[in-house]
């Protein structure tokens, strides 16, 4: 009898966790609440079923010295890292390498019952193309809609939503208003209030990272020129979950009381948050989120990872 899709899920999560992460199968029994003898017996049916193929060649993304320096610098539990022939010199090709992976996170590490929580994205809206399945879980939208339509961040719930079978959570309502007065009110519609209800439940994050100098953002894209020069001005160097940070990895409230996103006090007690970014004009933006130390997971390209190791004003 063929596997079923959890079980497949499965197997993809405990081999690429005892495989690629170095995680002794004792103690990934422990964290996963099997038998040492059932995880045994799912790396072994993921080799006969090609789900783990082992192959020896020449070296991919990152050596595995440099994997732990990066967790132990910016506090992270887990790194994953594409390497592109050209390494990021085609956007397109970078942004479905990153979304693909994110995908194979996303079905080798949810469980069923867990809350994802999305935020809008470039990146991000490559990730259906990949994804195949998902335990039953509810999917909620962490950013207003921004972006041309197709790949704002609600297609993204939508798209997430079918595939995980799960209860959608939607944000009808823009990223950015005019006014503080006019977010709040936009905050009371019965839709959207029940969407912000939701956001403390989330158990994963999955977030996009805007750079604001070069400007690469969707949030930069959402107000006026004058305004983000001033905060640019200001010292403003990323977003994160419509969340804005300096240089140091210091939160900037600027745009709190107009962004309908969650709050970054919510965001920063979500047990799992994944942050999907690469590119060379990402790479000053990224080293200052990771600052902040909010992060669990990063999905990354080989080049901005090397960019990160470079860095020796890191944690």
């Amino acid at each position: 009898m063929e596997p079923g899709p959890n079980r497949l899920v499965e197997m993809a999560h405990v081999a690429r966790e005892h495989f690629i992460n170095d995680v002794p199968m004792v103690e990934l029994a422990a964290r996963t609440g099997m038998s040492r003898f059932r995880v045994a017996r799912l790396i072994a049916e993921a080799r006969e079923l090609g789900v783990l193929r082992i192959s020896i060649g020449e070296p991919q993304a990152l050596a595995r010295d440099e994997v732990a320096e990066l967790r132990r610098r910016y506090g992270l539990r887990e790194i994953r890292c594409v390497t592109l022939p050209d390494d990021g010199d085609d956007p397109a090709g970078l942004h479905d390498a990153l979304g693909r992976t994110a995908a194979e996170y996303l079905e080798s590490s949810v469980r069923a019952g867990e809350v994802l929580g999305f935020a809008s994205g470039r990146t991000l809206g490559a990730i259906p193309r990949h994804l195949h399945a998902l335990p039953v879980c509810d999917v909620v939208q962490l950013t207003g809609l921004s972006g041309p339509p197709g790949e704002t961040a609600g297609d993204l719930v939508r798209a997430v939503s079918a595939i995980s079978t799960g209860a959608p959570a939607p944000l009808y309502v823009p990223l950015v208003a005019s006014d503080a007065e006019a977010a709040t009110v936009l905050e009371r519609q019965t839709g959207v209030a029940e969407t912000l209800a939701r956001m403390p439940e989330v158990t994963r994050a999955m977030l996009a990272l805007g750079s604001w100098v070069p400007v690469v953002s969707q949030l930069v894209d959402s107000i006026t020129e004058p305004e983000a020069q001033a905060l640019i001005a200001s010292g403003v160097r990323a977003d994160v979950g419509a969340s804005l940070f300096d240089e140091a990895g210091e939160r900037v409230s600027a745009l709190d009381d107009r962004t309908i996103a969650i709050p970054f006090s919510v965001l920063r007690s979500i047990p799992e948050i994944v942050v999907v970014a690469g590119g060379a004009e990402k790479h000053a933006a990224l080293r200052a989120v990771l600052r902040a130390g909010f992060v669990t997971t990063l999905i990354t390209d080989r080049a901005s990872a090397l960019s990160l190791l470079a860095d020796t004003h890191g944690n």
